[in-house]
């Protein structure tokens, strides 16, 4: 049975968990990562960073080929998707410790407005994929201010 006092603590901790995660979204909003992990995947681990001139996404990918990763825009949303293969020394073995990941992945990102969706670009080495997404070239609106002369 669960006392007054400890259901009482348990919806200030959700409450406050709430209230963390709102204002955690609204501080990623700008570049939000969306978790896609639909059952029986792994998540790559990544950097997401800003240049003056471009958003980047570097994903650690080691033993994964080129043919074996795609990336999708759709709807503002860069996808990331592809597969990990096993593969065996030797026929007939068993494995006796596996601790890396294989098997499909995705990772999804939602992308400010200010995008240059043309000019996204990728690149594989050394089992880092870089993601290059440029910026819009937004010129700001000089605007000139009139003054007013008052007798």
């Amino acid at each position: 049975m669960v006392s007054k006092y400890s259901s009482d603590i348990l919806i200030e901790i959700q409450g406050m968990k709430n209230r963390v995660d709102k204002i955690m979204e609204k501080t990623f909003e700008h570049f939000s990562y969306k978790n896609s992990s639909p059952s029986g995947t792994w998540q790559p681990i990544t950097d997401v960073y800003e240049t003056e001139k471009h958003y980047v996404i570097q994903m650690e990918l080691p033993g994964v080929e080129k043919e074996d990763i795609n990336i999708e825009l759709k709807d503002n949303q860069l996808i990331i998707y592809g597969e990990k293969k096993l593969i065996k020394e030797t026929t007939g073995c068993s494995y006796l410790v596996l601790e890396r990941s294989y098997g499909p992945f995705v990772r999804g990102f939602s992308l400010p407005q200010d995008i240059d969706d043309q000019g996204i670009s990728a690149s594989l080495s050394t089992g880092i994929l870089m993601v290059r997404i440029p910026k819009k070239n937004i010129e700001p609106e000089e605007i000139k201010i009139q003054i007013q002369v008052e007798d």
